[in-house]
């Protein structure tokens, strides 16, 4: 049998996870002295409730290797295989992390993959994993050479509500986020192959969404591996976008996400995307 295990930052639903038999370790979310396990003691309602009132932004940490072993160990003991996909290496040290765990256990039975994105990038992965475990003809170590073949051609593009979470980050000047408020503009952040960059502004309500669509057909997404949309404590803006997305998507799988507290915790509530693999 083979195990599928990931992080966190995947954002997938307690439901999806047990319905699929997904273990999920937790990143942790500190705000000054307070420290909450991501997902389990904090979903993402109420970390946006949080984050609001914060005066300074919450710090996260990786999940440690001893945690990744605690669950690799007896799923090998079983004689189980096992399937990790992590957040990003550039952008959390959680992969690392998993590694260490799986040369630690059996590293011929865990296959680490680095899915060089998070949350509703990270997800497309996670779900084509499951569709090829489903359909019972490829190995563990075959369906993760595809997925390590697949992690590179996941793409993520994102409106930023409020440039308050970025200026806070030290991602902006506070000159630069005044301005840009003043101005009624929202960056929009594109997630490759590991690395965030602000690719466009978008001035003006209206032309978030339209930007948002072009940018996507642009990038010629493979929409046999579906299309997912994340959003931020903005759940009707993000069903507004999948709306006018919806006649380019017609016999699309599409999914559905909450950004969680870890990437949340730079880019603020409001934020919508859309993810997808080139």
């Amino acid at each position: 049998m083979i195990r599928i295990v990931t992080d966190s930052t995947s954002d997938l639903t307690q439901q999806y996870r047990r319905d699929n038999d997904i273990a999920m370790l937790p990143l942790t979310i500190h705000f000054e002295s307070d420290s909450y396990r991501d997902s389990i003691d904090l979903n993402s309602k109420n970390f946006y409730s949080k984050l609001r009132e914060a005066k300074n932004l919450p710090t996260t940490s990786q999940v440690p290797p001893g945690d990744f072993e605690d669950v690799f160990r007896p799923i090998v003991e079983k004689g189980d295989e096992v399937i990790a996909i992590t957040i990003a290496s550039l952008l959390s040290a959680t992969h690392a992390s998993a590694v260490l765990a799986a040369q630690a256990v059996a590293p011929d039975k865990i296959h680490v993959i680095d899915s060089t994105s998070g949350s509703f990038g990270t997800a497309l992965l996670i779900k084509h994993a499951i569709k090829l475990r489903k359909e019972g003809t490829l190995s563990a170590r075959e369906i993760a050479d595809e997925l390590r073949a697949l992690a590179p051609r996941v793409r993520i593009f994102a409106v930023v509500d409020s440039l308050k979470y970025l200026k806070m980050g030290g991602r902006l000047s506070g000159s630069a986020a005044f301005l840009g408020t003043l101005l009624g503009i929202k960056p929009l952040i594109e997630v490759k192959q590991g690395k965030v960059n602000a690719i466009a502004r978008i001035r003006g309500e209206k032309n978030i969404i339209k930007t948002l669509l072009e940018h996507f057909q642009n990038a010629k997404p493979d929409l046999s591996y579906g299309v997912s949309f994340g959003n931020s404590d903005a759940f009707e803006q993000m069903q507004t976008t999948i709306k006018a997305f919806e006649p380019v998507l017609k016999g699309v799988d599409i999914y559905t996400s909450d950004l969680g507290a870890v990437i949340g915790t730079h880019t603020g509530p409001g934020v919508v995307g859309v993810g997808f693999i080139v």
